[in-house]
């Protein structure tokens, strides 16, 4: 990584300093909040988890944080990879650096969270062979459902093939068009959330295009699979299907580049031309740096150039653009700097474009530069009123300072971090797996 500007923090010393106050506080081991990975403690086991590789003295936090958390429970807050019990099971996938280390929780976690989504994949199926619609994004989504499940299980597909081919046939079989009384729509259309702005008002079915919770999750997940050579019958149909409806939505900026809406009506679907839906954003959970992620997974697993230049060109011109990120406020991995920071990373990894991991190292000292010593971990975001009135100043994994701190620590290391692990059953699992990155 090049040397931070003049003035800057130095990543590793912000790193440091974050790891150093969550420490403290996971050393208090305050309630649990659940098992999940992005509001519990499981996000903070998962950052000492990785800085453990290098710092083996940290692996006592993460026992103790992973110990407390299987003492409290499995909890009642669903199985999602972002949202509940299959958090718990992946940090200690990500934390095992031996097949039998955290064997027993491992096995209870994809015990409880098989027989939970075997009963959401077998009326997934019966609705789908009824041809009702709509779906429900918690059901296929990275965050609760069914793409953040499935890599999960790929993390370790030996151990259980099943989970993880059913899971791709629920998706192919989820990107089949739907009858509706207006005529054909994509599989994954589903309704609104309480408190989400639809659209279109007159409307009450959507189509998501993000990453965290519509087809671009999938999508990733697909490709991720398949180039791990574990496909199932029609997923490159699937796959081709997903990336050519994101694709119709690319929004061209006239220079070359181009962005993506959150949401679309299914009356915007139907309209012809393409409708200009919605407002430019950039997050890995919305917008260009999640979808176009997405889309060069997808494109290099089928050998689409077309794919992968489309998100190239969206991403470079998103990161050209002076005006892009100045709206960007908060500094977590769901939709703040330290997401675009992640993509960016990653993309310029595969690429290999020297201007794209200079413009990840531009934002990791656009990010130290925000770190705020008179705070309690450094990364507050901003209120949300009136759905979060006060600021958040977490340690935590999706909006805290964790997820900061491991953004952060992939710019300052010297090795990718899925090669540079001790030798494990769980040695290949990077930490941003857990948003579909890799």
């Amino acid at each position: 990584m090049t040397p931070s500007r003049p003035g800057h923090r130095d990543p590793d010393a912000v790193v440091a300093e974050i790891a150093h106050r969550v420490r403290a506080w996971s050393g208090e081991l305050p309630s649990a909040t659940g098992p999940g990975l992005a509001e519990g403690h499981c996000g903070t086991a998962l950052l000492f988890s990785e800085l453990g590789k290098d710092r083996p003295v940290l692996r006592h936090t993460v026992h103790t944080l992973l110990t407390a958390q299987a003492r409290a429970g499995f909890g009642t807050g669903g199985h999602g990879l972002l949202s509940g019990l299959t958090g718990l099971g992946f940090v200690s996938k990500h934390a095992a650096r031996t097949p039998t280390e955290y064997a027993t929780l491992r096995h209870q976690v994809d015990a409880s969270v098989r027989a939970t989504f075997d009963s959401v994949l077998t009326a997934e199926r019966l609705r789908i062979a009824n041809g009702a619609a709509p779906a429900q994004r918690s059901h296929f989504d990275a965050v609760f459902g069914a793409a953040g499940l499935g890599r999960y299980f790929l993390a370790e597909p030996g151990r259980d093939p099943r989970a993880v081919r059913e899971i791709l046939g629920y998706l192919v079989a989820l990107t089949d068009p739907v009858q509706t009384p207006s005529g054909l729509l994509p599989g994954w259309l589903a309704p609104p959330w309480p408190g989400q702005g639809d659209p279109d008002e007159h409307e009450d079915r959507l189509l998501d295009l993000g990453l965290a919770h519509g087809a671009a999750g999938p999508l990733a997940l697909m490709a991720l699979c398949w180039t791990q050579d574990i496909r199932v019958p029609g997923q490159d149909a699937a796959m081709r299907r997903c990336a050519r409806w994101l694709l119709s939505w690319h929004h061209d900026d006239g220079q070359g580049g181009g962005w993506w809406p959150r949401l679309v009506s299914a009356r915007q679907e139907q309209a012809r031309p393409r409708p200009r839906a919605g407002a430019p954003m950039a997050a890995w959970c919305y917008g260009t740096p999640g979808v176009a992620r997405a889309l060069q997974l997808a494109g290099d697993a089928l050998g689409e150039e077309e794919w992968v230049a489309c998100a190239r060109n969206s991403m470079t011109a998103l990161l050209r653009s002076p005006d892009a990120l100045a709206g960007v406020e908060e500094p977590g991995l769901c939709h703040g700097l330290a997401g675009i920071m992640q993509i960016t990373g990653r993309m310029a990894t595969d690429l290999d474009d020297p201007w794209l991991a200079a413009r990840a190292d531009e934002l990791a000292d656009r990010l130290c530069a925000r770190f705020d010593p008179k705070t309690a971990f450094g990364f507050p975001t901003r209120a949300l009123t009136p759905q979060r009135p006060d600021p958040l100043d977490t340690p935590t994994f999706l909006e805290g300072a964790a997820g900061v701190a491991l953004a952060l620590h992939d710019r300052t290391r010297t090795s990718d971090s899925q090669s540079a692990v001790a030798d494990g059953e769980s040695a290949s699992l990077p930490w941003d797996a857990a948003l579909l990155l890799s």
